[in-house]
């Protein structure tokens, strides 16, 4: 006989989530698109979920979108609403990426150290209106070489990048610091570099 906790499943909310929502996620967006579950605006706070609800929540391609302000406030809210020891997962471009200047819409630029500046992990942690209240477990890239908005990238064309992928990934697992990493991606020519991290809440 299975343990009822077993039969539980993990609650995972998917901020901003476009029409590209996560797999067994809630979907919130401000626009009724076909996966939206809940239809609110990432700046009208408080969010409509219970405090420690979730297990997870997934921003992706979302935080470039806003000012500094903003974002400090959409992980505040995210904070809030995730259980104890509950992970943030966080996707951007790299501010080196040609994708990254391509998008008007994109406000935030970030490199593979922006987001230990919300940790204590980070030297300069004692700016208080970063909300550093996680500690960052991982921090991991991705590549795509070519722009896929006007075509589907070729098989080889997608077997390149995940070669490409795989590189920056053990440069990042065997750099002490971040500026490799950040200068590989400065000095070739990268469509699209994708940052992603997963932060864990410290309840205080």
């Amino acid at each position: 006989m299975s343990n009822n906790n077993e039969n539980q499943k993990k609650v995972i909310i998917d901020l901003g989530c476009g029409g590209r929502k996560h797999e067994n996620s809630i979907g919130m967006d401000n626009v009724a698109l076909d996966g939206v579950d809940v239809i609110h605006d990432l700046l009208d706070f408080p969010y409509p979920f219970d405090s420690e609800y979730a297990d997870e929540i997934i921003l992706s391609h979302v935080l470039e979108h806003f000012e500094f302000t903003d974002i400090v406030a959409i992980l505040k809210e995210s904070h809030r609403i995730l259980k104890p020891n509950g992970n943030v997962t966080i996707s951007v471009p790299h501010a080196f990426s040609v994708a990254y200047f391509t998008d008007p819409t994109h406000k935030t630029s970030f490199t593979f150290e922006t987001l230990y500046y919300f940790s204590e992990q980070h030297r300069f942690n004692y700016y208080k209106n970063s909300g550093n209240r996680w500690h960052v477990q991982r921090i991991w890239g991705s590549v795509n070489l070519f722009n896929n908005h006007f075509y589907e990238t070729t098989e080889k064309q997608k077997w390149l990048e995940n070669q490409a992928t795989r590189a920056l990934r053990f440069i990042l697992r065997n750099s002490k610091t971040t500026t490799v990493p950040d200068l590989i991606v400065k000095s070739f020519p990268f469509w699209l570099v994708n940052i992603h991290g997963k932060l864990s809440k410290i309840s205080k």
